[in-house]
This record gives C-alpha cells, sequence and structure tokens, in this order.
C-alpha cells in the first residue's frame, strides 16, 4: 500500500518548465483559442471561466484543451480537505504555476523613479519576483468520490428566492468601486434602455419594475462597464470610437454571461456567433479583453459569495442565541451551568 501511495506521489511530482517549453506551451493555448473562436465556442470559453475563476486564463484554456467538461477543479491535497479522494486510475489535469522567490530590489515612486533616504542611500525592500512556471496537477470533481459538496453553483429557483442577498452583493461591489446604483424609470433612461453606466457622475441606473433575471443580470452587465472600464485602457488605443464601444459591450456582456451562468441562470439570450469573425484577426490582443473579462467577471462572483458567506454566519449567530446551551457551549462549561 505504502509503495502505490509513493508511486502515485512521484508521478505528479512538480517539474520546473524551462522558457522553451513555456513559449511552446502558450503558442499551443493561443492557438486553441483561435480554433474556440473560429468554431463559435466563445461562450464556452465565457461559461469555463466561470467555473475555472481562479486560475489565469492561460491555465484556464489550458484545462479545456485536457479536459472541455471541467467544472471545478481542486489538487489533490485540496479535495482530501473536502473530504473527496481521486477515484483510482483518474489521470491528472496539467496546469503551470508560477514559481515566486523573494528578491531585493529599489523601492521606486509612481513615475517610476528610485527613492533615497535622507542621507542619499538607495532604499530597498524585499518583494516577490516571479522567476518561472512549474508543472502542478488538477483533478476535477468528476474525478472524485465521497463527501458531498456545493460545487458553487446557485440555480434559477435560488436565484430569484436569493434575488434580494445577490442585488445587495452587486451593489457592494459598485460601491467598493466607487459607483451607485438606483432605478430609474423609461422615460429618465430612454426608449429600450435596461441599464446604463455613467462613468462621469459614477452612477448606474438600472430601469425599474424588470423582472427578477432581468434586474439581476442588467445590474452585472452595468457594473461589468463600471469594473472593466473605469480606468485607462492601453489595449484601446488605435480603436475609432465605434470599434472603442462596440468591443467594451463585448466586455460587459461576456462578463454578464460568466456570472449569469455562475448563477445558473439562463444564458441562452447571450449570442456571441459575430465573435467568430474575430478569429481571423489579431487573437493575442483579443486575449487582453478576455483577461480583462476574466478578472472582472471573478470580482462580481467573489462580491456575491461574500455576502451569501455573511448571511450564512449571520444566520448561524441567531441560531447560536436561541439554542439551549447545552446545544453549543463546551462540556466543561455545560457542567458548570447545568450543574
Amino acid at each position: 500500500m505504502e509503495e502505490k501511495k509513493e508511486k502515485e506521489a512521484k508521478k505528479y511530482t512538480n517539474k520546473r518548465f524551462t522558457s522553451e517549453e513555456m513559449d511552446e506551451l502558450i503558442t499551443q493555448i493561443d492557438e486553441r483559442l483561435h480554433d474556440f473562436m473560429k468554431d463559435g465556442k466563445y461562450k464556452d470559453v465565457l461559461i469555463a471561466m466561470g467555473n475555472l475563476g481562479k486560475y489565469s486564463l492561460n491555465n484556464q484554456i489550458f484545462i479545456l484543451m485536457q479536459m472541455p467538461e471541467a467544472l471545478t477543479v481542486h489538487g489533490m491535497k485540496k479535495w482530501n480537505s473536502l473530504g473527496r479522494h481521486i477515484i483510482p486510475g483518474s489521470k491528472g489535469i496539467k496546469i503551470f504555476k508560477p514559481v515566486v522567490k523573494k528578491k531585493e530590489v529599489f523601492v521606486t515612486d509612481e513615475d517610476g523613479a528610485i527613492v533615497e533616504d535622507d542621507e542619499g542611500n538607495l532604499l530597498r525592500k524585499k518583494k516577490d519576483v516571479l522567476v518561472g512556471y512549474q508543472l502542478g496537477y488538477v483533478f476535477d470533481i468528476s474525478q472524485t468520490d465521497g463527501k458531498p459538496i456545493d460545487v458553487f453553483r446557485f440555480d434559477k429557483g435560488k436565484a430569484v428566492e436569493n434575488k434580494e442577498i445577490i442585488l445587495r452583493g452587486l451593489s457592494k461591489v459598485a460601491e467598493e468601486n466607487g459607483f451607485g446604483i438606483s432605478h430609474a424609470d423609461e422615460k429618465d433612461l430612454g426608449p429600450g434602455i435596461y441599464g446604463e453606466c455613467n462613468h462621469l457622475t459614477h452612477q448606474i441606473k438600472i430601469l425599474e419594475g424588470m423582472p427578477d433575471l432581468q434586474e439581476i443580470s442588467t445590474t452585472i452587465h452595468e457594473i461589468g462597464h463600471a469594473l472593466a472600464h473605469s480606468s485607462y485602457r492601453e489595449d484601446f488605443k488605435g480603436l475609432t470610437p465605434t470599434e472603442k464601444r462596440g468591443i467594451k459591450e463585448v466586455e460587459a456582456e461576456s462578463i454578464a454571461c460568466i456570472v449569469c451562468n455562475y448563477l445558473g441562470l439562463d444564458t441562452e439570450n447571450f449570442n456571441f456567433s459575430y465573435i467568430a469573425g474575430w478569429s481571423e484577426g489579431d487573437i493575442g490582443k483579443f486575449k487582453e479583453n478576455l483577461e480583462v473579462i476574466s478578472k472582472q467577471a471573478r470580482t462580481i462572483i467573489d462580491g456575491i459569495d461574500h455576502e451569501f458567506e455573511l448571511v450564512e454566519a449571520k444566520e448561524k449567530e441567531e441560531e447560536k442565541a436561541i439554542a439551549p446551551p447545552e446545544a453549543w457551549m463546551p462540556k466543561e462549561r455545560k457542567e458548570l451551568v447545568m450543574g
């Protein structure tokens, strides 16, 4: 038995990538992303972002190359901590993990100039520096067995039932990024307009009286604009105003698609068939947009998850407050109180 465990551990030992191997992998990933978009599978990539959001875009595509149906992936130790084990014979999904080391670097100001102390000595500090990548392995939930867990997915019923919690989480994400959210009527917004994000006033307006699911998806879309388009974006340079508006709408709609899928909402109305034509262009450039989409969608998802965690913690505290002492007190304390 011990020999078998040792063999398994050796099988998944991390190996350092050379720069040539990393370059080759990135090329393969870019080619697969090109194929996904050319074959009209851009939406599949977005949905994967919701499932695999904690990983970088390159790792997300790398995982999809090996297991297109991957839903929730973790390393072996993480699955074990969740009370699940890897099914014998399962093949690990490769990822590349950053190798970071502490290095001494000069302290610089906002303009990049090196800072000196009062005596003219150059200031230095310890900083985490990326020095390379190593091979890692993860496993999808379908490759595990054991304790049932929440696969971090809501569904349509829960989304409607917990609408206020979701909207509260979304509102906090907006506030943390300097935006307020309010409702407006059609006269204020204009005919056929469900929402708007104003970067001058830092206000998001949502059409009042919409069905629950439409209100949630519209709010996510407008927060997508707030998060992705507030700061100066180098990758927008050279685009015409029309092109800039177009790519911003693609980003906001893509962010909404990822988050809505995560919540279990219907994403049927999200149609990205027009993206296929872009696959003949500069995929490397559009990849920058995907990285923005992935990052901001994860910010929104984390905000919603955090709100649910707060509600859950509050409910536990309330249960604890009304529960009889023996239900929660340590044994020694119980004996003292109960006599």
